[in-house]
């Protein structure tokens, strides 16, 4: 047989025992097997000339992982075990709005329950302890929670009140 037809058979087995490793538990036998495949097509190559070795590695670093990428696509276990579905970012809709005001329920350290508008809500404060049964306004609903503060520093901190004569 020519030497060119041999390296064809061995590159071949070598590639399709690497998918075989894929499908079947060999511990690395397969894989062991290929690397002789592919080690003695090497040999055999670099015998015959030892400039076509590196065209042979070339065509090998760029058809094996091709190869890989095609088949393994094109397999069942990949489509069970890769997610095909996008999942789409959902805006936090928020239970209440800014400026209402209630009552922490519990003590904000800084995440606890309030009571706005009749409604329990999960709140939190920017850092600070809010004492249960503490007056609270909400100054944000952003990032999927509701910040709160307690009104005596809602009012200088967030929601400053401007005067009629300081805007004029």
């Amino acid at each position: 047989m020519d030497i060119v037809v041999i390296t064809l058979i061995l590159q071949v087995m070598g590639t399709i025992a690497i998918l075989a490793e894929l499908l079947i538990p060999s511990f690395g036998l397969l894989t062991v097997a290929a690397l002789g495949f592919f080690g003695y097509s090497y040999f055999l190559v670099y015998q015959h000339s030892p400039v076509a070795i590196v065209f042979l590695v070339l065509i090998n670093l760029i058809s094996i992982p091709a190869t890989l990428i095609f088949v393994v696509k094109r397999l069942k276990f990949y489509k069970t075990t890769t997610l095909n579905d996008t999942i789409e970012s959902a805006a936090f809709i928020s239970p209440v709005k800014i400026n209402e005001t209630g009552v922490a329920i519990t003590d904000l350290r800084p995440a606890g329950t309030a009571q706005i508008n009749g409604k329990h809500i999960d709140v939190y404060s920017e850092g600070n302890y809010i004492k249960k049964g503490a007056k609270v306004k909400v100054i944000s609903t952003e990032n999927a929670g509701v910040k709160v503060a307690e009104v005596e520093d809602v009012k200088d901190k967030y929601f400053p009140q401007t005067s009629a004569k300081e805007s004029e």
